[in-house]
Parts: C-alpha cells; sequence; structure tokens
C-alpha cells in the first residue's frame, strides 16, 4: 500500500494537475508582469474604444441604420474586428510557448524539475487561454455597452457568442502552440502565426469566394459562428452573387459546422503540439 501512495504521489494523474496548475498560475503571473500583455490590452483597448468612439460620434440613428435589434447591432460590431484580435492575441501567447522552453536555455530549470511535459504543455496553454480570453471580453464589454445605451437592452444570446469566443480562442491558441513546438526559435514561432492567422487566412478564404468553394477547413470561416450565435435566424449558408460574366457564391457555416471546425482545431493541434514536444529534446544554446 505504501508503495503504491509514493508511485501515485510521484507519477499519478492528481501530481499532474497540481503542477499542471502551478505552472499555469506562474505562467499567468508572467504574462502580467511582460511587455506583451501591456501591448495587447493597449491595442484591444484601442479597438473597442474605436468602435465604441464611432458609433457615439454618428449617434443613435446612423449607428443602429440596418440593425433592427441588440443582436444584429452587437454581432455587426463584432464581426469586423473579434477574429483579428483573437487571432493577433493568440499569436503573441502561444507562438512561443514551447519554445520557449525547447529553444533557449530557460527550459533546463524547468526540465530538471519532476515535472511531465504534458502538465508543462497543458499549464501554459490554460494561462494563455485564460488571459486571451480575459482580453477578448472587453471587446464584448463595449458593445454591450453601447446596445444597453442604444437599445435599453442587451441580447441574451451574447453569453453563447461569449462562449463561441472562447472555443475559437482556444482554437487558435492551439494552433499557434503547434507551431511553436514545431520552430525552435521563440520569436520565428510569433511572427509565423501572426502571418497565417491575419494574412495566410484572409488570401486563401478570398480565393476561395472567388471560386465559389466553401472554406470548410479554415478557422477563420468556423469562427463566423461567433457572430453567427447571436442572430442564427437571419444566417443564409450559401449566397450567390451574379455579375457580369460569372457568378460568385459566398458561404456561412452553420452552427454545428463551426463548432466542428474549431473543435478539430483545437484537439488535433494541441495534440500534435504534445506529440512534437514530447520528443524534442532541450540543448544548450
Amino acid at each position: 500500500m505504501e508503495a503504491y501512495s509514493s508511485k501515485s504521489e510521484e507519477y499519478g494523474y492528481m501530481n499532474d494537475l497540481r503542477s499542471m496548475y502551478i505552472i499555469m498560475k506562474y505562467q499567468v503571473k508572467f504574462y502580467l508582469k511582460t511587455r506583451r500583455f501591456i501591448a495587447m490590452l493597449i491595442i484591444v483597448a484601442l479597438i473597442t474604444a474605436l468602435t465604441v468612439g464611432i458609433d457615439l460620434y454618428e449617434g443613435v440613428a446612423k449607428s443602429t441604420a440596418g440593425s433592427p435589434d441588440s443582436a444584429t447591432f452587437i454581432a455587426a460590431g463584432l464581426s469586423g474586428t473579434l477574429a483579428l484580435s483573437i487571432g493577433v492575441v493568440a499569436a503573441f501567447f502561444g507562438g512561443d510557448a514551447t519554445s520557449i522552453e525547447t529553444g533557449t536555455n530557460s527550459g533546463y530549470y524547468i526540465m530538471t524539475q519532476p515535472v511531465r511535459k504534458i502538465s508543462i504543455l497543458m499549464g501554459r496553454y490554460f494561462a494563455a487561454v485564460l488571459l486571451a480570453f480575459a482580453l477578448i471580453l472587453i471587446e464584448y464589454a463595449g458593445v454591450a455597452a453601447l446596445s444597453q445605451d442604444f437599445y435599453g437592452a442587451v441580447t441574451a444570446n451574447i453569453f453563447l457568442s461569449i462562449l463561441e469566443a472562447l472555443l475559437l480562442i482556444g482554437a487558435f491558441m492551439s494552433l499557434a502552440f503547434l507551431f511553436s513546438s514545431v520552430f525552435k526559435n521563440p520569436l520565428i514561432g510569433i511572427l509565423f502565426s501572426v502571418i497565417v492567422f491575419v494574412i495566410v487566412f484572409n488570401i486563401i478564404s478570398g480565393i476561395l469566394e472567388i471560386t465559389s468553394i466553401e472554406p470548410w477547413f479554415i478557422l477563420t470561416y468556423g469562427g463566423q459562428v461567433v457572430t453567427e450565435i447571436l442572430n442564427p435566424s437571419s444566417v443564409t449558408h450559401a449566397t450567390t452573387r451574379r455579375l457580369a460574366a460569372f457568378s460568385i457564391t459566398t458561404y456561412q457555416p452553420y452552427i454545428w459546422e463551426g463548432n466542428a471546425i474549431m473543435g478539430a482545431y483545437l484537439t488535433v493541434s494541441l495534440f500534435l503540439s504534445y506529440i512534437i514536444f514530447r520528443v524534442k529534446e532541450v540543448r544548450p544554446q
């Protein structure tokens, strides 16, 4: 019995969870002290202030034109900036999350401790998701305040949208962690994540739109459900526009489809991140 208790204490799940919690706690403290968190906070705050400021400047009539209710208004306010904000925040918090251990000498300090790599990875992952989620809530607070001011109400579907945003953050963060695991240099992981999230995804989506192909394999496409869930009855899966010489079909994902895309990115990317992180060695730089 004693032998079992000792082994369970050293290698058991409770020890893994405790190690993960400790790593997450100190990772959060580390992020809060860094310039990157301050920079992300300023960026998200400026985006929110700009959105709120423009609507207040234009007034109720212009700002609510085309938005008959709170749900439509909040969806319009978030659709242009939310996915971009999530992508950038995820890139900066997750792009160097594992390479900081395998690509620098700092890994020697934690790798010599009796902590499994799964605890390190998940501790860092939950810390990054938690802070990213806290930052994104600033944008929700801004549009919710405007909705309350203009309509005297805030749609209850905003809570569903927040849950969808949390899933999207998790998916973006998992992909950023995968890039971090692949690249040895922490800076390259961050830059590559930013390029893919902000530029590559949009370019591919634009090309597929021209060719009338549904971009069901693009994360940003699935992420549209974050705003669609606010007013799901207004979503049209396929819309065809006929031009002079040809027609273009644009797509919006079904709610279940968007969740499936985000869930697939989250689980597959995080699993591959762990596999790569586990086999990588920590070498002196």
